[in-house]
């Protein structure tokens, strides 16, 4: 597999979600987190960043939106990690993967979830409603 269809991938997932994402009420949250979620992995590693949205999506605290959108950028980067790329087996639960899986898969996987990222960071801020 060649980068550019790679790449290629990345995009055409990227812009499928947050195409779905649009009709959402939590779209300007999903968005304000995507814009978070690349500092934090590069800051705190891929598994404390992720361990951190998945506890946010069980809080919620700020209202059902926060949790769902917190939930669904998750379930988006599981997806892209255990089924798209298959860094890890697909039927496993990423946080397990991560943890129980070699330093090559997770320099692997934090690598891939950044570009992934910035996908869906860009086409966030072309189509989603930004937080007031």
């Amino acid at each position: 597999m060649t980068e550019n269809s790679l790449e290629h991938r990345r995009a055409a997932k990227a812009l499928k979600v947050i195409s779905e994402i649009q009709n959402e009420s939590y779209q300007s949250k999903f968005r304000s987190y995507v814009e978070r979620l690349p500092a934090s992995i590069v800051m705190n590693g891929l598994g404390q960043a992720l361990a951190s949205e998945l506890a946010a999506a069980g809080r919620g605290e700020e209202g059902k939106n926060d949790g769902e959108a917190h939930k669904r950028l998750f379930e988006e980067i599981e997806g892209w990690l255990l089924k798209e790329r298959r860094i890890y087996s697909k039927e496993a639960k990423l946080m397990s993967a991560i943890v129980n899986g070699s330093q090559e898969q997770y320099i692997l996987a934090q690598a891939e979830a950044i570009a992934y990222l910035e996908w869906l960071k860009k086409f966030s801020q072309a189509f989603l409603k930004k937080e007031a």
